[in-house]
């Protein structure tokens, strides 16, 4: 399996690159006062100035001499644009907000904690079964692994560091925001998984959902596939590219590209200090118009430096993978070695190396269809945080797939709910599964497009977009 997984990567290396460029801002916008910007919230948008790693965002106001020319481009907005009752919109979905978050109690943690336990007995499962394969490897090992190990990271892990649950554990329990995951001992029973939480913090907590589908957001696929939509090759090998990146993308891209924004984000603090910070991944910018963005740092960068003799930044993505990989891939079959004996090691080891693939696959197509596809916008231009556009961008830049039961959910990783998730980051999952038909009906009652799906009709989608076939909506284009 571990052949097959360093196949993969090397089959995939010439272009994964350029898969999720990552937020770089110039030194002279670090801190610099926000600028209004006139743009109408049914018409398209113009760029304004806003401070940096802020989640407060420049006001939008509209200018008096921005009325007439609002009237003539509103024919050529899309027809659910023309006559779009936002504010009306916006006041009722901010009543459904405080409706469930004032209803927020301890039955919300008993339900996390719920999923947690599930995640528990299927990893369980997996672990007593990983010695023991009729073929090379135990599907029913690698599935329970595979399935545990994805849900702790997209529903637990996720909506505890977004705060979902810190009103109501307090500041001192391990299930609040500023704990969970922090400093090596937490990092080790809470997030065992490739990426380090204060790194996820920055690049998703941050920047994805306060730039939500803008250039700076770093999981815009739009941007992040740019080179492998414009090859001139046929269409096949553009998919077995986007296939093979599905297999591996946690280590190879998530957990570098993480860290290269978390050290961007401490550049720019020092810099307003009067310090400095070193920034061990420097990529140059990203081709296809997404300036000032810069590509991904990814695994293929981190070797491309040491063969020039740079090891930093081996050695800060060392401090990031480490953790899961010393406890999957060394002290878990050193626990069957000694208990059972060689044979049993291997075998787990083989589990665990498939249950590897199969977790890269099953987040994938969770979470990446969840902002991508013909049908979803994506924003030239800021947007100030829970401003009425800004919920309107949650919705028509996100996709749901099949909601309701916690079993349904729980296999989808409770990313199912994205698009009350990106209006809402810190509420329960327990909340987004109940305010989801009144999100939705509300949505529908305004002719607010709301697009829930299939995941794997999403999943078709988004391949689509990757591989350069179809192309995302833009806002300020009038779509």
């Amino acid at each position: 399996m571990r052949v097959l997984v360093l196949a993969l990567c090397a089959a995939a290396a010439h272009d994964a690159l350029a898969f999720t460029p990552a937020m770089s801002l110039t030194p002279s916008r670090v801190g610099s006062p926000g600028i209004s910007r006139g743009s109408p919230l049914n018409a398209p948008g113009v760029a304004r100035k806003q401070p940096f790693l802020l989640p407060a965002r420049a006001e939008s106001l509209l200018p008096q001499k921005a009325a007439a020319a609002d009237i003539e481009q509103n024919s050529n907005l899309a027809p659910w644009r023309q006559n779009l009752d936002l504010k009306g919109w916006a006041d009722e979905v901010r009543a459904i907000e405080k409706k469930y978050r004032d209803n927020q109690s301890e039955e919300d943690v008993k339900h996390m904690k719920k999923m947690l336990s599930w995640s528990y007995i299927l990893y369980a499962i997996g672990l007593a079964t990983a010695p023991f394969a009729i073929l090379p490897w135990n599907p029913i090992s690698a599935i329970c692994i595979s399935t545990a190990i994805c849900v702790r990271w997209t529903m637990i892990g996720h909506h505890v560091s977004h705060g979902g649950y810190s009103a109501q554990v307090g500041i001192d329990n391990r299930f609040h925001r500023s704990k969970f995951g922090r400093g090596p001992v937490r990092r080790f029973i809470d997030w065992c998984d490739w990426m380090q939480p204060e790194a996820w913090d920055v690049e998703h907590n941050y920047m994805h959902h306060y730039e939500l589908g803008e250039k700076s957001d770093p999981d815009l696929l739009e941007r992040n596939a740019h080179n492998v939509r414009i090859q001139k090759i046929p269409l096949p090998f553009r998919y077995a590219q986007m296939l093979s990146l599905m297999v591996m993308w946690k280590w190879f891209y998530y957990s570098p590209n993480t860290l290269k924004e978390m050290y961007d984000r401490q550049q720019k603090l020092a810099e307003k200090k009067g310090k400095t910070v070193v920034q061990p991944f420097q990529l140059p910018v990203a081709p296809g118009g997404f300036d000032p963005a810069t590509k991904a740092c990814t695994v293929k960068y981190v070797i491309g430096e040491m063969f020039k003799l740079n090891f930093l930044p081996a050695r800060v993505l060392f401090t990031s993978l480490a953790p899961y990989f010393t406890a999957h891939f060394v002290l878990t079959p050193l626990v069957f070695y000694v208990l059972f004996g060689q044979v049993a090691a291997v075998t787990a080891l083989v589990n665990l190396f498939a249950a590897e693939i199969l977790t890269n696959i099953h987040s994938f197509i969770v979470v990446v269809p969840n902002h991508a596809g013909e049908d979803v916008y994506r924003f030239e231009t800021p947007v100030k945080v829970k401003s009425d556009e800004f919920y309107l961008r949650a919705v028509i830049g996100s996709a749901n797939f099949r909601t309701g039961g916690n079993v349904n959910d729980f296999m989808h990783g409770w990313l199912n709910y994205q698009i009350e998730h990106h209006m809402f980051p810190d509420m329960s999952m327990l909340s987004y599964q109940r305010m989801a038909p009144e999100i939705k009906a509300t949505c529908e009652k305004y002719g607010v497009p709301y697009i829930q799906e299939n995941v794997f009709t999403r999943l078709h989608k988004t391949l689509e977009i990757g591989v350069g076939t179809k192309s995302m909506k833009v806002w300020e284009r009038g779509d």
